[in-house]
């Protein structure tokens, strides 16, 4: 998925190719700037199995050749970007899985006195190869999956110490010639109200209520769920942060039976835990958080999960990178079915600065995969080597008074 952050921009095709000339303009620096920023990346691989079967694993060589190009209008009081990525997948042995995806996005931001409006929106294209990981886990096959998804929100300082939002989200996934697989499309829509207010100049009360309706018409299956929590956030350092919540929620699920239709009720606890520390170059970002999720199985999922994105400069050209996520997916009512797995993702990489945007990298990735109702586990290992290209320029951060 195609993600623009709008305060902090993170993370080839021809339409990279073509802008890659274009270089940063600005009209005045103190209020009003343009960009367009090209990103691409090639690597080869070594997967011992890439289905991440746990019968009969497939091994390949393969390459990924990734553009991005990242576009956008900001001011003191607006933002506006834009986002075009496009990424090609091919494999030496196994030509089935061979793949393109596309994604695009566009997130914008509006502050008037003190009120922050924000709408949010995105289009991926990609494959059930990697959409399914954090889910259903079915990475098994290639099958096309589309995601739109529209996320309008609207922010309120009450007072210097006090806000509101509110916050819509709606996702609409379709799966292709999924007839022999257990997957089907769903709409997800959450609303959300929360509220913070400033205790100290370094701690903050945080609470929110949030209210989910899932849909899956092709099994005719429905869930809603309405959930509360509340936590602080709190300032270690001008560079470090801790944020905790806990709460509880309450889950309707209706599923179609020869009988008719069967009504279930279940309730349960939500956490959210995350720390993030800024070094001078690079970072750290740990989240774990436990929810109710979508997924294509035709049902609400409690998922825990953590993920752990970590970035350090050894020295002025060399960097030690590891990314980590790890989900374990139950039924909401505690029933065991094959929903039920548990899932881990590490990569270390190491990383070579070339150039001021030219970057080279030797990473190792390990995936590996359990379901409730199998003896037998996946495992995975792959080698990367990649050459990447990030347009440079300075921070877009200061230009912005938004938040």
């Amino acid at each position: 998925m195609l993600t623009i952050e709008i305060v902090r921009l993170r993370r080839v095709g021809f339409g990279a190719m073509v802008l890659a000339p274009l270089v940063l303009v600005s009209f005045d620096a103190r209020s009003d700037i343009w960009y367009v920023e090209p990103n691409a990346s090639a690597r080869v691989f070594y997967d011992d199995n890439v289905r991440l079967s746990t019968v009969d694993p497939q091994s390949s060589f393969g390459a990924i050749v990734r553009g991005e190009i990242l576009a956008g209008r900001r001011t003191e009081v607006t933002d506006i970007g834009l986002g075009l990525k496009v990424d090609t997948r091919q494999y030496s042995d196994v030509a089935e899985l061979d793949r393109t995806n596309g994604a695009f996005a566009l997130r914008s931001r509006y502050q008037l006195n003190r009120h922050s409006l924000g709408f949010d929106a995105n289009f991926d294209y990609d494959s059930t190869l990697t959409s399914e990981e954090a889910t259903t886990g079915i990475v098994q096959v290639n099958k096309r999956r589309s995601l739109i998804r529209v996320r309008p929100s609207w922010r309120y300082e009450l007072t210097e110490r006090t806000t509101l939002d509110a916050g819509l989200s709606y996702e609409d996934v379709s799966y292709e010639d999924v007839d022999l697989i257990p997957l089907s499309n769903y709409t997800f829509a959450r609303a959300t109200l929360s509220a913070g207010y400033q205790i100290t100049e370094r701690l903050q009360f945080i609470a929110q209520a949030a209210y989910d309706d899932y849909q899956a018409s092709q099994v005719d299956t429905q869930s809603t769920s309405v959930g509360v929590d509340a936590g602080l956030k709190y300032l270690l350092s001008e560079t470090s942060s801790i944020r905790a919540a806990a709460g509880v929620r309450q889950a309707n699920a209706q599923t179609p039976t020869e009988a008719g239709v069967v009504e279930t009720d279940n309730a349960g606890p939500i956490f959210e835990l995350e720390w993030i520390k800024d070094f001078t170059v690079g970072g750290i970002e740990l989240l774990a958080e436990r929810s109710l999720v979508p997924s294509g199985r035709g049902t609400l999922l409690d998922t825990t999960g953590i993920t752990l994105a970590f970035d350090y400069p050894i020295t002025e050209r060399w960097t030690f990178g590891l990314d980590a996520s790890g989900y374990r997916n139950r039924n909401p009512g505690g029933e065991i079915s094959g929903n039920d797995r548990d899932f881990v993702n590490v990569v270390p990489r190491i990383e070579r600065r070339l150039t001021e945007a030219l970057r080279l990298d030797l990473s190792y990735r390990y995936r590996w995969q359990k379901r409730e109702i199998s003896e037998d586990d996946a495992v995975s290992n792959a080698v990367f080597l990649s050459v990447t290209y990030k347009w440079p320029r300075e921070p877009l951060r200061r230009w912005s008074l938004l938040r």
